[in-house]
Order: structure tokens, then C-alpha cells, then sequence
């Protein structure tokens, strides 16, 4: 059943790289009725590769650039004492827990950040 082949893919911790349209292996065959610039074939780790067929070019180009920038997106933090904003790699070793702080009054005045490795 079609069950059986559904799975989750945690892209920031499994994915290493996004092929579309003629970027993608000669091996790799669309279905039948859609060009070869459908495809697109994400990298995973281990050698896994998850294949898909978008319903034109533009639709897999578009597809690719959406799955690249969710794998790099970085979360930014806070630091009060330098006032900046830092980068945290998020990963699968680390969790980013962001909690909003009421004030007097019950008005969002802080937000806390707590990062766990």
C-alpha cells in the first residue's frame, strides 16, 4: 500500500544537495509524459536518494530553490549584553526552544532562548 512507502525527511539533519531538470543523473528516468526538466532528485546521507517529478521546469526549479534555503535557514539569537544577533546551527544534536516572557500587565516584553546540545 502506499503507506508503506511514506516516510519523513528531516532535511536540515539528512539532506546534501538538490538536482532539478538537467542537473540530474542520466540513470534517474521521469515517468512517462513529463520531460526530463520535471525532475528532482534531493541527496540524502548514506547514499539515499529521494526522487520527485514536478509538473513543469520552472515548478522544479522553484521546488529546488524552496529545499535549499529550508535546509540552510539558520535560526538567529539575541545576545542582550553585545546587543547582536547570533546564528545557532540547528541540527539534529541541538534544540531551539523560544518562549516569549510576559511582563507586568501580561505584554510580550522579553523573549527567552534556550539552546540545548
Amino acid at each position: 500500500s502506499r503507506r508503506d512507502y511514506e516516510t519523513k525527511v528531516n532535511l536540515k539533519a539528512t539532506c546534501v544537495n538538490v538536482k532539478s531538470g538537467l542537473e540530474c543523473p542520466t540513470d534517474v528516468c521521469p515517468p512517462e509524459s513529463h520531460p526530463r526538466e520535471n525532475l528532482l532528485v534531493v541527496y540524502l546521507k548514506h547514499g539515499n536518494m529521494l526522487i520527485l517529478c514536478a509538473n513543469s521546469e520552472d515548478e522544479a526549479l522553484a521546488w529546488k530553490l524552496t529545499l535549499m534555503e529550508a535546509k540552510r535557514n539558520p535560526v538567529f539569537t539575541y545576545n542582550p549584553y553585545d546587543d547582536t544577533y547570533q546564528t545557532v546551527p540547528v541540527d539534529s544534536h541541538n534544540a531551539v526552544y523560544i518562549m516569549p516572557s510576559t511582563g507586568s500587565g501580561g505584554n510580550y516584553t522579553n523573549t527567552s532562548f534556550i539552546l540545548q546540545k
